[in-house]
């Protein structure tokens, strides 16, 4: 059951929408932290920059992005599911723990081999495009607009691009 975006400000559960918006920041925290520790190596792009590139991108787009998606998903389950339009389900909390699983591994993958990240990025990306075709089909066939399951898309789809190409270019 998805939430139409002309309901009043009350979600499926009766949680506040506010409190809802504040979930959004935990599907970005990966690309947040990644944007931030990138910075120094753009600005001084001696040596092998796209490789650390791409190991700060397995490890804060997976690794971390993974962690505040597990935390999302299993501590504060009502809210995320508002959030991305969904009623509650015993099946987040599964969700939950693949992404915490993914994260762990990620945050893990600093200063292993690239076959690791590789390991890596191809369960995650399987995963998060899994995911995006599952929002999309939300979108089209209950009209679920929700802000977690329409701003996810940049990620299930970007996130893996980014990993895959960086991958095949630069390991």
């Amino acid at each position: 059951m998805a939430i139409a975006h002309d309901t009043p400000p009350t979600t499926i559960d009766g949680a506040s929408r506010r409190g809802s918006r504040k979930m959004g920041i935990l599907p970005f925290i990966g690309v947040i932290l990644f944007a931030v520790a990138s910075i120094p190596i753009l600005q001084d792009p001696a040596g092998d920059w796209q490789r650390q590139l791409l190991e700060n991108g397995v490890v804060y787009l997976i690794g971390w992005a993974g962690i505040g998606a597990g935390i999302s998903h299993i501590f504060f389950a009502r809210k995320t599911s508002a959030s991305i339009g969904w009623a509650p389900s015993p099946f987040e909390t599964e969700v939950g723990f693949a992404n915490l699983a993914m994260g762990i591994a990620g945050v893990m993958a600093a200063g292993q081999p690239p076959a690791f990240w590789l390991a890596l990025i191809v369960v995650s990306s399987i995963f998060r495009i899994g995911c995006g075709i599952g929002h999309i089909r939300q979108i089209i066939q209950d009209r679920n607009f929700a802000p977690n399951n329409t701003s996810v898309l940049l990620i299930n789809f970007g996130v893996p691009a980014f990993l895959v190409l960086g991958y095949l270019a630069w390991a």
